[in-house]
């Protein structure tokens, strides 16, 4: 075994790209020496995702031996409704002060008061990220520790600015949403050390901040912007406190016409941002506006943007807005209309224009040529498809289908979709996940071969619609228990509460359930019929009321081993 061959620096290095299960599962019997190595290393434990029995027996088997080495956590309650709790409940209190890095997403309302007695605990915390946006991330501000903290991830600034008063070191800020006063006028005067920042929104604020006191960011390097909700005179005279920015990212549906203007760019960058190498943007504005996009696009041709910086632009036009973008697109998403059209595109290899695109959605138009657009790596893909035309040869030229992990065919209005989802299941060989209209669900059914494709790679399956409940009686239950037999996740809406129980019972390999259905008028009796489920198991279950009328439930499994 070459492996065997490798020195022990060499062989920590590439133990740093594989996920922490492969390691153990892969590595750790092998003999004496891996087994010690994987033990005295720094561990990256990645939690999202992961099936409930992965994660009991892991917990259970592993974790002991190895939490002291745990140098960086990411826990989850997306998918795995109590996952962060239940992590935390075995991770002792003395643990936590070798925790460098730290990621938490879909908080829940219980893990707040557990997390309010961890943080102050975690010493050695270089990276805090928090991806939730279902609470507010007051009570996890006010105990961060701050020392040696260096990236951090929140929604807002209202209680960061609250509650940090002094400089801290921290050089990466991602934020989903903040206005241009806080960060002009407080925040660059804490975070004096900020390398990058990262906004995904940037919005008035209501109450106007009054600080006669412009902070220089002259550590900053890297700035990226999604929306930003002021004029372009507000952008300029934001910059001009940046004046080491290399890199600017800006994807904008603009709001002032100055934003499309070259000239504007190019005086600003000439007067401010003497160091800008790297520019990249999208900006989109309204069909509206469509002369003044296409004589401003000529105008990014000039030897400014062309010779002096290689800054290439195309033009993106459809029915409803223009967009002007730097190749290759910056965005991980794209939504290709019937009408959208790549105008005035330079001779460069179409495989390298869209190759960040990771998700598409397809309306198809037979009439359209597809000659000059190809995603290489897309991961999920959305059709919407309402004529009954072929529209699969031309899908198949712009899409490199053996990527594919996910499927969202919900707003396919096609009267059949057998023969196309036939095929797609053949050519996409990692596709997992499907998300499709119940409706069409079951007029699938009846395609008996197409079922048993079904079975056989899909492992999670969304047909979750509003308003709509899936089954009708229990017959039709049977039928999709017999059709999903190896499903792993599902999210639907029912009826009645007694379809649960009987999914819970046929769908063995189900580790994780979200269903929205009416309110359980006696919920005891319910949660009985679920311990009677699993009674000889572990599971989580969270319920949650929506509306009057509506709530939603989640179940957490772990009833069988691989």
């Amino acid at each position: 075994m070459i492996l065997q061959l490798l020195p022990n620096e060499i062989l920590i290095e590439c133990l740093v790209y594989l996920n922490t299960f492969e390691i153990f599962y892969s590595f750790d019997t092998l003999n004496s020496r891996f087994s010690h190595l994987i033990r005295n290393t720094p561990i990256y434990l990645n939690l999202q995702h992961i099936h409930k029995t992965k994660f009991s027996r892991f917990c259970s088997e592993i974790l002991p031996e190895i939490k002291q080495n745990i140098s960086s956590l990411h826990l989850s309650n997306k998918d795995a409704c109590g996952q962060i709790n239940t992590f935390f409940s075995l991770y002792l209190l003395d643990d936590y002060s070798h925790l460098q890095s730290l990621a938490l997403t879909y908080l829940e309302e219980e893990n707040l008061s557990q997390l309010k007695s961890i943080l102050p605990l975690c010493t050695s915390l270089h990276s805090f990220h928090l991806n939730s946006s279902q609470i507010d991330d007051e009570p996890i501000i006010s105990v961060l520790p701050l020392g040696h903290l260096q990236k951090l991830s929140i929604k807002t600034l209202e209680s960061f600015l609250i509650y940090v008063q002094q400089p801290t070191i921290i050089t990466h800020l991602i934020i989903s949403k903040c206005s241009l006063e806080q960060i002009r006028y407080q925040l660059l005067e804490i975070i004096p050390m900020l390398k990058y920042l990262n906004i995904k929104t940037i919005i008035r604020d209501k109450q106007s901040i009054k600080n006669d006191t412009n902070h220089r960011a002259i550590h900053l390097k890297q700035l990226i912007i999604g929306q930003f909700r002021y004029p372009f005179d507000d952008f300029a005279d934001f910059v001009k406190q940046t004046p080491n920015l290399r890199s600017l990212t800006f994807a904008n549906t603009i709001n002032d016409q100055k934003f499309i203007n070259p000239n504007e760019w190019e005086n600003l960058i000439n007067s401010s941002l003497f160091n800008l190498n790297t520019f990249k943007f999208r900006l989109t504005c309204s069909h509206l506006c469509r002369d003044v996009v296409s004589y401003n696009y000529n105008r990014f041709q000039n030897s400014f943007w062309l010779d002096q910086h290689h800054w290439y632009t195309e033009l993106l036009t459809n029915n409803t807005s223009h967009c002007i973008y730097t190749v290759p697109y910056i965005s991980k998403s794209f939504e290709l209309e019937e009408n959208t059209k790549r105008s005035n595109y330079r001779s460069i290899n179409i495989s390298n224009i869209f190759k960040q695109v990771e998700n598409l959605t397809f309306s198809y138009n037979e009439t359209k040529d597809y000659s000059s657009i190809y995603f290489p790596n897309i991961i999920s893909l959305k059709i919407q498809q309402k004529k009954e035309t072929k529209y699969l040869q031309s899908l198949k030229s712009i899409v490199n289908l053996s990527n594919i992990k996910h499927l969202d065919i919900s707003l396919y209005q096609k009267g059949s979709l057998s023969e196309e989802l036939a095929e797609i299941l053949r050519e996409a060989s990692q596709l997992s996940s499907i998300t499709i209209d119940p409706i069409n669900l079951k007029l699938l059914f009846s395609d008996k071969e197409l079922c048993l494709s079904m079975n056989k790679v899909i492992k999670k399956l969304n047909i979750h619609k509003h308003g709509y409940y899936l089954f009708e009686d229990s017959n039709q239950v049977a039928t999709f228990c017999e059709v999903f037999s190896n499903i792993q996740q599902l999210r639907c809406s029912i009826k009645a509460p007694n379809y649960i129980i009987f999914l819970l019972k046929r769908l063995s390999k189900l580790s994780t359930i979200h269903v929205y259905l009416r309110r359980i008028s006696d919920r005891n009796l319910f949660y009985g019929l679920v311990e009677e489920v699993f009674r000889e198991c572990n599971y989580r279950i969270r319920i949650k009321d929506l509306r009057s009328n509506l709530m939603k439930l989640s179940i957490w499994i772990d009833r069988y081993y691989d």
